[in-house]
């Protein structure tokens, strides 16, 4: 591991925060950029440090971290629920509507094409790219997507292929350059295009929780965006921001959970939402015609 620059603003002047050990016992540190605040794992490791983290197991077996079996159909239609939740909040369908010819979408770090698979459902042309094999082999082989196993910062280097939508579904954070795929997903943006990422944010709840935050899962998670660093990096590369939504309390799903929880947990999720202060958030950029 090695000391970076800050991925935002290139300043190496850093406040540590915490220190978190991995589920293999190695120690990260948490630190905040002086000069931006962009929260980041730094020392950071590299992407062949932090590839034994993600073996299919991450995709089949439930941890705090991971998903309990990520390929089954149930889901698969938990996923394509809070897709939907999502683009409604950020006025994607009225777009839609306004649309003429062939749509087209990429969706960078797709993992299993579930976004892809639902906007196939809804007529769209679809391409996703991501590194995992496990991942791409059931997008491809199960679902029939056209999926690459492919760094997409390494991907199509002249930029030859555009969409008018390309999308970063909770895969930001894990990215090593993030401000580079973010410059890069501008040469595939048709004149008029939208960019919608999604992530954890660095928000009251996170700094509240600290260590315990259920998002600062290391090394997986690199980078922790605030909603107005995120937004003002958007701005910064040449995207106009032109809506966005937090939600999630920090209240999981149980199963078996009884009635005050249940209550709680739909309580506080309105809150969060409503207030516009939940640990996810989504952000719909444009750019100029």
């Amino acid at each position: 591991m090695q000391l970076i620059p800050c991925n935002t603003c290139s300043h190496t002047d850093f406040r540590s925060l915490f220190s978190k050990a991995s589920p293999q016992g190695e120690v990260f540190s948490i630190v905040e950029c002086k000069h931006c605040k962009l929260v980041q794992v730094n020392p950071q490791p590299s992407l062949e440090e932090v590839s034994k983290y993600y073996e299919d197991s991450y995709f089949t077996q439930r941890t705090d971290r991971g998903y309990d079996n990520y390929y089954s159909e149930e889901t698969k239609k938990e996923i394509a629920r809070v897709f939907g939740l999502n683009l409604q909040d950020l006025g994607f369908f009225k777009w839609e509507r306004m649309m003429s010819g062939e749509r087209s979408a990429l969706d960078v770090g797709c993992a299993a094409g579930y976004f892809l698979d639902y906007l196939k459902g809804r007529g769209w042309k679809t391409k996703g790219l991501d590194i995992a094999s496990g991942p791409v082999r059931f997008a491809k082989e199960t679902l029939g997507l056209d999926v690459e196993q492919k760094d997409f910062l390494t991907w199509d280097l002249e930029g030859k292929e555009k969409f008018d939508l390309v999308t970063l579904w909770a895969s930001i954070e894990h990215l090593h350059q993030p401000k580079e795929t973010l410059q890069k997903i501008l040469m595939h943006l048709k004149p008029g295009g939208r960019m919608i990422l999604s992530t954890c944010r660095y928000g009251v709840l996170a700094k509240y929780l600290g260590p315990k935050w259920r998002y600062l899962n290391v090394p997986e998670h690199l980078y922790y965006y605030s909603l107005p660093g995120i937004i003002s990096l958007g701005n910064e590369l040449g995207y106009i921001p032109l809506a966005h939504i937090s939600y999630g309390s920090g209240l999981t799903a149980k199963k078996g959970a009884g009635a005050f929880y249940k209550t709680a947990k739909k309580f506080a999720d309105w809150a969060v939402k409503k207030f516009d202060q939940g640990d996810m958030m989504a952000v719909c950029f444009g750019i100029s015609k």
